[in-house]
């Protein structure tokens, strides 16, 4: 049997080959498996919800797979007025909808429910906390939805790995640019004379930051949008594979802020120090990956930096423990093999 799987996407096929796996939501694996047939639609191209409706049903898939449901819940809902056959497999990064207990607020969570939440064959969520929610609050049944770790594409990255042994001296390196906290990072990279680069992009935060760091000698700050670049992903990529350690410090969010960064930064094996969030999904301290910091604490943050500093056996030991990890359940083979048994049972059973 072959399943038709139809991806929504402004990638063409090239592109996602291009990639690792993990980047394009392990599309780029399922292209390898002969027993799924894929199909690439771009919505932006679609004029309005209703053309683009149309142009699914021309298709006719088994299943509509979404990395990012912005601008297309309305699918959800014409799936549920059977205006759409298909079932329906989504990424989701947010909680789930849900009012209060008053009269008004427990006539929208029945329509809701009615209308929108029951046309998901399964929502994989990126944090434990949203999926307790939903589960809890009864929004979505168990069996709709689950917590799927992002496996990496570990070879893909592999190109730009430096040996730790080699590097020349250490560095902090942070990317992202949303809800990031990065003054707490550059006082104390400045403060414990420790070289930091951070490539960011043109928020008002990030840009006072920089301002106020400008004249220092540890710290370098680059907005990637200003240099131009043919792939942007590579030229990251390349200069996280460089660093000793990855920083994540962030401002308090009710979601896993730096999720992305911190499974992409697994295959170059570098120790990750993240500021400590209740929705975090990888437990770094719990891994022995890296260590939680407690929100704007700029002590710690010199402590824990000093601390990998004068102990290179301890990143040694943290990078095996990450190899550990990738293998056992942070690879992109685990993830992918898991979606790919979730698409047969959708289409095998009623």
């Amino acid at each position: 049997m072959t399943i038709r799987i139809l991806y929504l996407t402004n990638k063409s096929k090239e592109a996602i080959m291009a990639l690792p796996s993990n980047v394009s939501y392990y599309v780029k694996r399922f292209y390898e498996n002969p027993s799924l047939d894929i199909k690439l639609l771009n919505p932006n191209r679609s004029k309005n919800i209703w053309s683009l409706a149309i142009a699914i049903w021309k298709i006719s898939p088994q299943i509509l797979y979404i990395d990012n449901l912005q601008g297309l819940n309305l699918l959800i809902v014409l799936k549920q007025l059977r205006l759409l056959k298909c079932k329906i497999v989504v990424w989701k990064y947010t909680q789930c909808v849900y009012y209060d207990s008053s009269i008004i607020g427990r006539i929208k969570n029945y329509i809701l429910k009615r209308i929108y939440w029951k046309g998901f064959n399964r929502i994989y969520m990126a944090y434990d906390k949203h999926t307790e929610h939903a589960i809890n609050n009864k929004i979505i049944a168990p069996q709709q939805i689950s917590t799927l770790s992002r496996g990496v594409d570990e070879k893909w990255y592999q190109q730009f790995n430096t040996d730790l042994s080699i590097k020349p001296k250490f560095t902090v390196i942070a990317t992202g640019k949303d809800n990031r906290d990065y003054y707490t990072l550059c006082k104390a990279c400045e403060e414990t004379l420790t070289p930091c680069l951070i490539l960011t992009r043109r928020h008002p935060a990030n840009i006072k930051v920089a301002t106020q760091f400008t004249k220092s000698a540890w710290i370098k700050i680059i907005f990637i949008e200003d240099l131009n670049l043919k792939d942007e992903y590579k030229y990251i990529m390349k200069e996280v594979s460089k660093a000793s350690i990855l920083a994540i410090p962030c401002e308090k969010v009710p979601y896993g802020v730096g999720y992305t960064n911190e499974i992409e930064a697994l295959p170059f094996y570098i120790p990750i120090l993240v500021t400590h969030n209740e929705y975090a999904h990888l437990h770094v301290e719990k891994e022995g990956i890296g260590y939680e910091i407690p929100l704007h604490d700029t002590t710690v943050w010199k402590e824990k930096i000093q601390y990998l500093k004068q102990h290179p056996e301890v990143i040694s030991t943290m990078s095996n423990n990450i190899k550990c990890l990738i293998k056992r359940e942070y690879n992109d083979n685990v993830t992918a093999q898991f979606i790919e048994s979730d698409f047969i049972q959708l289409c095998t059973t009623k």
